[in-house]
């Protein structure tokens, strides 16, 4: 695996990630998100408790988004309609771990 240019083997990117801060964590009307995204709404004022679905909280963002442009939070609007794409479409049982990895690899290092 390469990631910011440097050979990577698999032992050592889990080594070096945050596995706490990569946990999805269930909320509120099946909200699922990890702890780096719940950081980046907070921090962009989004309260994504009073949501009541994910696609709602992803409406809200690229709505936001059109208007203001930020890289952290269009990387987190981007993982949650791929999470919905997964979960919609039945597929959330086979995503394997490494495929999930390299999902969250863009911010992980």
């Amino acid at each position: 695996m390469k990631i910011k240019n440097v050979d990577i083997n698999f032992d050592e990117a889990i080594k070096y990630a945050n596995h706490d801060e990569l946990l999805l964590k269930h909320y509120d009307h099946g909200i699922l998100l990890n702890d780096y995204q719940v950081n980046i709404l907070k921090n962009k004022g989004f309260d994504f408790n009073k949501y009541t679905s994910m696609r709602e909280l992803l409406f809200d963002i690229e709505e936001y988004l059109s208007d203001n442009y930020d890289d952290e939070l269009d990387l987190v609007s981007n993982q949650i309609a791929e999470l919905i794409y997964y979960r919609d479409t039945k597929k959330w049982d086979n995503v394997s771990f490494f495929k999930f990895l390299s999902f969250l690899s863009d911010y992980i290092f």
